[in-house]
């Protein structure tokens, strides 16, 4: 599993936070369901932040900004070319298989497909 600098950088503070939670709070910080619940996270974050360590304040405000807050934020998502139909189904760009014009074909234009299939192979 492939992760990003970000998340592996969010994994190690939260990593970090475990002795000095259980130490300061006596609370068991179970990582992997900080990281899935975000009611969890959110509450030790909270709890974390009213620490009197500074590393714990730190670890603390840090996961706030990047594990609460939006991510990637930097990074806009690509919007789909204006010309590049969204429908257009792949398999049939594949196959060289032509699609109808309409949105509902009848059922020989689903027939004559089928065939075409057959007879330009199942590649």
């Amino acid at each position: 599993m492939a992760t990003t600098p970000d998340e592996q950088e969010v994994l190690n503070t939260v990593v970090r936070m475990v002795v000095p939670m259980r130490r300061e709070f006596g609370r068991q910080l179970d990582v992997r369901h900080f990281l899935h619940d975000l009611e969890y996270a959110h509450e030790v974050i909270q709890q974390a932040l009213t620490s009197q360590d500074p590393r714990l304040q730190h670890y603390a405000s840090y996961l706030a900004a990047h594990h609460l807050g939006p991510r990637n934020a930097t990074q806009t998502p690509k919007a789909p070319k204006p010309d590049t139909p969204l429908t257009q189904p792949i398999a049939a760009e594949r196959s060289g298989a032509t699609t109808p014009e309409r949105s509902n074909p009848t059922a020989e234009e689903l027939r004559q497909m089928v065939l075409k299939k057959y007879t330009t192979g199942l590649r």
